[in-house]
């Protein structure tokens, strides 16, 4: 055992610097998908790596793709991520991660949605709960998603009615760099 000056062990450290640094990457691609800023989704991908995200599987650039295909018609996105453990291969530099995800969206319409049927009219609300099984790898530049398997736990469309309208001067969310997140610091 290694210690440093404050009596840690540096392994441990170490373990503990890398675990924040793949939650960052995994907070980092939901955001970037939430945000539709899909330059920041990619920065959370190895250039080869694979997705196999329910109806899609392929590169980190078929999958931007596909998404912006597959987000035309979201108004609102937000995903939750919960419940992620880490576990660490090859002297560290591999880890796997499993997350809960639940993922909210508003859309104006079904299409191109791969749970709700074509021809939907109207606002269209949909949540989905699945959980993401990553290997991330350190190749020298940080962490990344060397491999990401999206797997399904339940779909459910919400009724219209039960969601209620924001009152006038209300602050809503965007999906643009036009939401606040990305207002400069005073």
């Amino acid at each position: 055992m290694q210690e440093n000056s404050s009596g840690v062990d540096s392994k441990v450290l170490r373990q503990i610097v890398d675990e924040h640094q793949i939650r960052q990457v995994l907070l980092n691609y939901c955001q970037g998908v939430d945000r539709k800023n899909w330059k920041q989704v990619l920065a959370c991908y190895h250039d080869d790596a694979v997705d196999s995200h329910g109806a899609f599987k392929g590169s980190p650039d078929r999958l931007v793709k596909w998404m912006q295909g597959t987000h035309k018609n979201v108004e609102f996105s937000m995903h939750t991520l919960t419940n992620t453990t880490v576990t660490f291969f090859d002297d560290g530099r591999r880890a796997r991660s499993e997350s809960y995800v639940v993922c909210y969206k508003s859309m104006s319409s079904a299409e191109g949605d791969a749970f709700l049927p074509a021809g939907e009219e109207g606002p269209v609300r949909r949540t989905v709960a699945s959980r993401f099984i990553d290997v991330l790898e350190n190749r020298g530049s940080g962490w990344r998603i060397a491999r990401r398997d999206v797997l399904l736990e339940f779909a459910r469309r919400e009724a219209n009615e039960l969601h209620l309208a924001f009152g006038p001067g209300a602050t809503v969310s965007r999906r643009d760099e036009n939401d606040l997140l990305y207002r400069p610091v005073d």
